[in-house]
């Protein structure tokens, strides 16, 4: 009898660990897209139409406000995105932006957007997206001299950016021209 329960924890164990690599062995997939890209969202359909790495006075002149981190030393990073609505029904706001909210990345920095300044660059007129109508959502974020040596600083507009739109199932990423 020990034996039977000895080989059938031994045949659970070897199972087990087996699942646990066979499941570490599947990569994510990964889509990128390019500036100038439209994806199809189903009932939305996204253009990805600028993006820029400004410093501070250029971000402000080019959106018309005065925004000021609390940090000296950073850059503003920024993409805008047009969202068409190709549904026969209207889209709130909430949805649309919690599916297109996720954040920046570089090999080297990541960082989430900027709740703060994205609501000074947006401007919508109602609470929702009609059938047909499209709006340009501009999603930013800085990059802090003090997440990054000093040599890294340097180069910092030679780092290749992407904005990820999701992980989940699979990796979607914006490459950003900047």
């Amino acid at each position: 009898m020990k034996k039977i329960i000895s080989m059938l924890i031994i045949c659970v164990i070897v199972f087990w660990c087996g699942r646990i690599y066979s499941i570490n062995q599947i990569r994510p997939v990964k889509t990128y897209y390019d500036i100038g890209d439209t994806l199809d969202c189903g009932d939305l359909e996204l253009y990805f139409a600028e993006s820029y790495l400004d410093d501070p006075y250029d971000f402000n002149n080019r959106f018309g406000i005065d925004y000021t981190p609390l940090e000296d030393e950073y850059k503003m990073i920024s993409i805008c995105i047009e969202v068409t609505n190709i549904s026969d029904d209207d889209i709130g706001w909430s949805e649309i932006l919690g599916f297109l909210e996720y954040g920046f990345e570089s090999p080297v920095w990541s960082s989430s957007i900027d709740p703060i300044a994205g609501s000074s660059i947006n401007r919508f007129s109602r609470e929702y997206l009609v059938p047909g109508e499209s709006q340009r959502i501009w999603f930013s974020t800085e990059v802090q001299k003090a997440c990054f040596t000093n040599s890294s600083w340097r180069n910092i507009d030679d780092y290749q950016y992407s904005y990820v739109l999701t992980l989940v199932p699979n990796k979607i990423a914006v490459r950003l021209d900047i």
